[in-house]
């Protein structure tokens, strides 16, 4: 190697030197860290001189724990409703995709809220949803609803509450992914369509959604993987209440970790979260081969 070759090398390590510190500290040890202290009992207050290696424990207790079972599930309840909120983006997407005046204007107030701060939408969907004070129940209790929902004090009608929250949030991230797909489909193919007859509906279901489906398969994969891993909005709306109603993975590590110092016990969760995302991905991943168009 020469020596010109040798000193741009050398100084491309050093540019990229700080950014491989911090990910080695703050990222590869941190997981190997919390994967160490998953078999054991550490508990932040005491520090290590009670600390002892417990094994497995930690992960038996963690499916053996009521809390930890509610939370995965409504996990699941929100993912159930992905492919609905993948549905109304990809719709919207295809209107803004057509010209019509300030299309450009709407397309930035949809995106929006995805891009505005987590805790400032929460706070201000909890003002819209509060029980007695909120926007929505004031309504409500104008056109003669005498007991409208209670929304975030509801252990019915929290779920939907967040979910609705959650929609709007990340609908304008999709509908931006969806608009980038549509564009890249060649118009051949509609044109192609119209003389051969073929209805707006049917050029939709046969062109678009097929051609677009390495996009849709992108979206599936963030939004699940983003799903298991919220808990800010969680903690900000309801504190996983009413009981564990909306409780979720994220928040319950958070909590065991934070609130209640178990930090063996939450890095255990933490590990088990992962591998049901790997084993949900990897799933995804295999199935792509027969819905996902290259």
């Amino acid at each position: 190697m020469s020596r010109n070759r040798w000193r741009e090398n050398l100084t491309g390590y050093l540019f990229i030197l700080p950014n491989i510190i911090g990910f080695s500290i703050f990222t590869v040890y941190a997981v190997l860290f919390s994967l160490a202290i998953s078999f054991t009992d550490w508990d932040m207050l005491s520090g290590w001189s009670d600390t002892n290696f417990v094994g497995w424990d930690n992960y038996i207790e963690s499916f053996q724990d009521t809390w930890f079972i509610e939370s995965l599930l409504n996990n699941l309840f929100f993912v159930l409703f992905i492919p609905i909120q993948m549905l109304l983006a990809l719709l919207c997407a295809a209107i803004l995709n057509e010209k019509f005046l300030g299309r450009n204007l709407v397309r930035n107030i949809v995106y929006l809220p995805y891009i505005t701060s987590f805790v400032a939408i929460s706070l201000i969907w909890f003002q819209l949803l509060h029980p007695t004070q909120g926007v929505v129940n004031q309504f409500l209790f104008s056109i003669g609803i005498e007991n409208p929902p209670k929304w975030f004090g509801s252990s019915t009608w929290v779920k939907p509450a967040v979910l609705l929250m959650l929609t709007w949030q990340g609908l304008g991230y999709k509908i931006l992914l969806y608009s980038a797909g549509l564009q890249g489909i060649s118009k051949e193919l509609y044109e192609a369509a119209e003389v051969d007859g073929a209805s707006a509906f049917r050029k939709f279901i046969h062109i678009t959604v097929p051609m677009i489906s390495p996009v849709s398969f992108f979206i599936l994969i963030i939004s699940i993987i983003n799903t298991f891993m919220m808990w800010s909005n969680i903690q900000i709306l309801t504190e996983g209440g009413p009981g564990t109603a909306s409780t979720v993975i994220g928040y319950y590590i958070f909590k065991a970790a934070f609130v209640h110092s178990e930090m063996g016990y939450a890095s255990a969760m933490a590990w088990v979260l992962f591998i049901i995302i790997l084993a949900i991905t990897l799933i995804q991943w295999r199935g792509q081969k027969r819905w996902v168009n290259y």
